[in-house]
């Protein structure tokens, strides 16, 4: 007999949009589908907060991750440039315009959207840019100053980039911190690289150079909470900017072709970013939990009342064409995950209906369908 595990997630669609907070749960047995272990703690088992429950002893835990498959409740602190080229080619009038339109929009009206400009006066100095231009936020309270904030912005300097993103993470991590049922994100929108601005700082900092952008972009997923950092280049040619991405574990910048519609690309770009959100599985860390987690033995089971699914584990993004249906599931990084990521085909199964749920099923029996 396995002693199991459930972080049970209860949820609320803010129109597809929202995914409420954990409840974890600890019960005895683990000889059910992937929802007897809720069942039983249901019946009798202890539940609790994140780091108060009573976790299974021993090693050989089966350790269950259950959430609806809707998107999880986003915070999202955009690092937005403002520096002297935004003036060129239309870019700050569409970019402008596209977080207007995020902004006013009701169907987003829980997300939360935080803002910084850079580069700022003081434009070397990380501190100075951990306070925001506009405080994080549901869009229904910030919606307003956020766009009262992009149409008072004008364009000026350079890009400080590695300043910028260390104040934007610092920022994130407290917000995080003290929201930890939400998904914080930061966004980086830039339409170049770092340039000769800050090369020499003061006060230790680091010298603002690509190679310590990334370094920065890492440092996010190194401590807890980890913040994932997301790109968007305003201009096809910015390719160097996906090292920024990969480095915060968001595979790939999202390059905006400036000879075209910019404002719906933009617009289309932080849709993407939603709705990547909403099919990755940030792997349990509550304490006690990590040392559990059989690694080797992982099911990704998807259910939505009637009918069930293991998904298949391929080896990364570029097997998922090997999976049927493209429904297949893989880690984030091989050696050292910390996330679940859902194939395309998976993630469209998973929210075809309002009642999906995934399941994650970590050392426990096969899920007999």
């Amino acid at each position: 007999m396995k002693t199991i595990i459930d972080l049970e997630t209860k949820t609320r669609s803010y129109l597809a949009l929202m995914l409420a907070g954990l409840v974890l749960v600890a019960a005895a047995g683990c000889d059910g589908g992937p929802d007897a272990g809720g069942e039983r703690a249901a019946d009798g088992g202890a539940t609790g907060e994140a780091g108060a429950s009573p976790w299974g002893k021993g090693p050989g835990a089966c350790v269950t991750l259950t959430r609806q498959a809707s998107l999880p409740p986003l915070d999202m602190f955009i690092a937005l440039d403002t520096s002297y080229s935004m003036d060129f080619k239309g870019k700050w009038p569409a970019v402008r315009s596209a977080l207007r339109v995020m902004a006013l929009d009701p169907r987003l009206s829980q997300m939360g959207v935080g803002l910084q400009y850079f580069p700022s006066r003081a434009q070397c100095k990380a501190a100075g840019y951990a306070l925001p231009a506009v405080a994080m936020a549901p869009l229904q309270q910030a919606g307003p100053a956020l766009v009262d904030s992009l149409d008072r912005q004008r364009m000026a300097g350079g890009t400080p980039m590695v300043p910028v993103l260390q104040g934007a993470l610092s920022y994130a991590r407290t917000w995080a911190s003290a929201n930890p049922v939400r998904k914080t994100i930061v966004l980086l929108a830039t339409d170049g690289i770092p340039d000769s601005t800050c090369l020499s700082p003061a006060g230790g900092a680091k010298p603002n150079t690509l190679a310590n952008v990334v370094q920065v972009a890492a440092s996010g997923m190194n401590n807890r909470p980890r913040i994932n950092t997301f790109v968007i280049g305003v201009g096809s040619e910015l390719t160097a900017l996906n090292a920024i991405a990969r480095a915060g574990h968001t595979k790939k910048a999202f390059l905006v072709d400036t000879s075209k519609d910019i404002e719906a690309a933009f617009l289309a770009a932080l849709d993407d970013i939603r709705r990547t959100i909403a099919c990755e599985w940030d792997l349990p860390h509550a304490p006690g939990v990590e040392q559990k987690l059989d690694l080797t033995d992982v099911q990704v089971h998807y259910s939505d009342g009637s009918a069930g699914e293991v998904f298949t584990r391929v080896s990364g993004a570029q097997g998922c064409a090997a999976a049927k249906g493209g429904r297949g599931w893989y880690f984030d990084h091989a050696k050292a995950p910390t996330k679940v990521l859902l194939c395309p085909g998976a993630c469209q199964r998973a929210h075809a209906s309002d009642a999906g749920r995934i399941t994650l099923r970590f050392g426990c029996d096969p899920v007999i369908l």
